[in-house]
């Protein structure tokens, strides 16, 4: 029973690689007999892992159909957004309580290597960056219980979607956003860094409903005109543009 659960997790470990590796993608199959081949291993394992994930809600099972990975929908991505906005804001206060100086260093050290990861579209390396600058001060709160939720919104975000949706000026932003936290927390300004991070994730959360929107669009343009290239991109256009629009005039409180 020892060795199923060792090969169990290490299967699990695996398959997990392969979202951060793109090997996995939203709405793709996952035959388990192709992953335990793939994976060098039997089939029970790979199994258990897959029935883990999908507690984890980054597979699901349907009968007769198997296993995948859902799509992330706009709702999920919204209430995800949520909740990070709840838990991240609230835990600023502590962060600021409990900074030092090599505290700081560190939070400072994960910002620049996330603005270090740079292309012409968003790459996910660099959406789990951010996930490593935002966990840090989860971690630095002190707030253990917290963390482990976080941890959980961020696999469910940035392992399901795909971060080629997210305009290349969220990258900017981003930068732009992140060291207006840092700067606010180096000065001990625990009500200014709250009010930098509510900001930073609101603008993140309107970018990735509006790539979600546009994403839909491309869908449901290919469904009813099927060779329609430029219609389609000028839909996708049209919800861009409109996204851009809706962000540059939002008042963010």
């Amino acid at each position: 029973m020892k060795g199923a659960t060792t090969l169990s997790n290490k299967a699990y470990r695996q398959i997990k690689n392969m979202f951060l590796t793109d090997q996995l993608v939203s709405g793709q199959k996952l035959p388990y007999q192709d992953l335990a081949k793939r994976l060098g291993m039997s089939q029970t394992p790979v199994m258990m892992a897959l029935v883990r994930l999908e507690d984890e809600g980054l597979v699901r099972s349907e009968a007769n159909k198997g296993f995948s990975v859902p799509p992330i929908d706009l709702n999920e991505a919204r209430e995800l957004y949520e909740v990070r906005i709840l838990l991240e804001v609230f835990l600023i206060p502590a962060v600021v309580r409990n900074l030092d100086p090599e505290r700081l260093a560190e939070i400072e050290i994960l910002r620049k290597s996330h603005r270090e990861v740079r292309g012409p579209v968003y790459q996910r390396e660099r959406l789990l960056r951010d996930a490593h600058f935002h966990l840090c001060l989860a971690a630095i709160s002190g707030n253990q219980v917290v963390g482990l939720i976080l941890r959980r919104v961020f696999d469910l975000l940035y392992l399901r979607y795909k971060p080629e949706i997210l305009s290349p000026l969220r990258q900017d932003e981003t930068e732009v956003e992140h060291l207006g936290i840092f700067e606010a927390l180096s000065a001990r300004d625990a009500a200014g860094a709250a009010k930098c991070m509510r900001e930073h994730l609101i603008r993140g959360q309107d970018r990735i409903l509006a790539g979600l929107h546009a994403e839909a669009a491309q869908r449901q343009a290919m469904m009813e005109q099927p060779g329609a290239g430029l219609a389609l991109e000028n839909v996708i256009s049209a919800f861009r543009k409109d996204g851009e629009r809706r962000l540059s005039t939002r008042s963010l409180l």
